[in-house]
């Protein structure tokens, strides 16, 4: 008996996550022209500044706008003495700036993971257009009063206690394959709330919210309204380099009894350096399969629902594809009760170990993919969260009708190759719960 435990959007999956790119034009939003809400037929256009600063815009018809201001400044930065600072930044936006206070300011503007932190701004067009100096003032103009930080300690504490198990996993998924830099976690350190200091998140955001590590992006704004916004930024310009996510492999497990296994085991995977690579990696996380692909569906054709066949124990297998400006991951999320656990992660790194993948499976995978990128890109919301990691961490935005191009053009061979060089690399586990059952990694042939 096949249950859903897992959610794809616990993940960072990969061609969703990395790309967009050139459609036709769609006309300019205007009051006679009734608005087509979600539409995926639109043009991204990118600049860069002198100060390096990217500014990309997209107009999607939409009667709502969204702005983002982003900055390479995710976990993966933090070093020893500001370990969890992205997670306190996470809650803490909407504190006081230098030009409002903090009753002025919505709170739930920011977001961050392990390479990005992002301040979004969301409403009508017209309410957008008039607050952005404010979303301006929360991303650039902290204060970070200490009694402000001191605030948000209980719900960091909140946060840190109601994780579900599948994102912990993940995060400890990470911590051994790269150890630090992408290993770091999203979250902060329990021994460690209450230490993060105003002046350990001020020394933070000087070094890493500079023009160069940068985007600003819009849809449903005009592009001169958001160079406007970015020239007014008061970003110095700073260092550029981030520690390379060099992955290791290994195993982390956190036993904390119950009724069941949450585990995730991974090979290496694809990285935006390599753009072709990374769209044949979220190809085979479709073939591998990401659940049902229909309502009330098992997803019986997927590689992974064929190597654990039936079970008459609620479970739920899911393939996950990470994919990050260097580096990347790729395997398998499972959940099931303790004593099948360590069957289902048998099965699982047998499939990932000797992969068998027909030309129908990567024809099938192609397909769902584009459908699931085109379907996803009809949220406005969701759109802005791609387009903005692409300006972000490539320097350009693409649009949805190229990435469904460049799903046609991988080849049975680049999704067989992807296979292969995670069948090649390290295995790493990690798992929570009841793990009784589960082998160990040397013990996994």
């Amino acid at each position: 008996m096949a249950c859903t435990f897992t959610k794809a959007s616990l993940l960072r999956s990969g061609a969703v996550r990395a790309y967009s790119a050139q459609a036709a034009p769609v006309r300019a939003y205007s009051a006679q022209a009734a608005p087509v809400a979600g539409s995926t037929n639109y043009e991204v256009k990118t600049s860069v500044l002198p100060n390096k600063l990217v500014v990309a815009h997209a107009e999607n018809d939409s009667p709502i706008s969204r702005v983002s201001i982003l900055f390479r400044a995710g976990s993966r930065n933090e070093s020893g003495e500001t370990m969890g600072a992205t997670h306190v930044l996470r809650v803490a936006a909407g504190g006081t700036t230098q030009r409002f206070s903090k009753f002025a300011i919505a709170r739930q503007v920011a977001q961050a993971d392990r390479e990005v932190v992002a301040y979004t701004l969301e409403g009508t067009r017209r309410a957008v257009q008039d607050t952005i100096p404010i979303l301006s003032a929360v991303a650039t103009e902290q204060l970070f009063y200490p009694w402000e930080i001191s605030e948000n300690d209980n719900r960091l504490r909140l946060e840190l206690a109601t994780r579900p198990p599948q994102l912990r996993a993940v995060d400890l998924l990470h911590k051994a394959a790269y150890r630090t830099g992408l290993g770091n976690s999203l979250y902060t350190a329990k021994y460690n709330i209450g230490k993060i200091s105003s002046e350990t998140l001020q020394h933070y955001t000087a070094t890493n919210f500079t023009s160069n590590r940068g985007a600003v992006v819009g849809i449903g704004v005009s592009h001169d309204t958001l160079l406007e916004c970015a020239q007014s930024l008061p970003l110095e310009s700073g260092s550029d380099a981030t520690g390379p996510g060099v992955y290791k492999g290994g195993e982390i497990r956190s036993d904390k009894g119950g009724d069941l296994a949450y585990v995730a085991l991974a090979g290496e995977g694809g990285s935006l350096k390599n753009i072709k690579e990374a769209i044949a990696f979220a190809v085979l996380q479709q073939v591998y399969g990401m659940g049902p692909s229909t309502k009330r569906g098992l997803g019986s054709s997927n590689l992974l629902r064929k190597a654990v066949g039936e079970l008459n124990e609620p479970h739920s297998i899911s393939a996950i594809n990470v994919c990050y400006s260097d580096s990347g991951l790729f395997g398998v999320l499972l959940t099931g009760s303790a004593n099948i656990a360590g069957n289902l992660v048998t099965a699982a790194l047998t499939t990932l170990k000797s992969p068998n993948i027909s030309d129908a499976d990567v024809n099938r995978g192609k397909n769902q993919l584009k459908t699931t990128v085109l379907s996803a890109m009809e949220s406005g919301s969701y759109a802005l969260e791609k387009i903005g990691l692409q300006a972000v961490l490539t320097g350009s935005a693409l649009s949805p009708g190229d990435i469904a191009t460049m799903i046609d053009s991988v080849s049975a061979g680049e999704v067989k190759a992807a296979a292969q060089k995670v069948a090649a690399s390290k295995p790493t586990i990690a798992g929570v719960g009841n793990l009784r059952c589960v082998p160990f990694l040397d013990e996994l042939k």
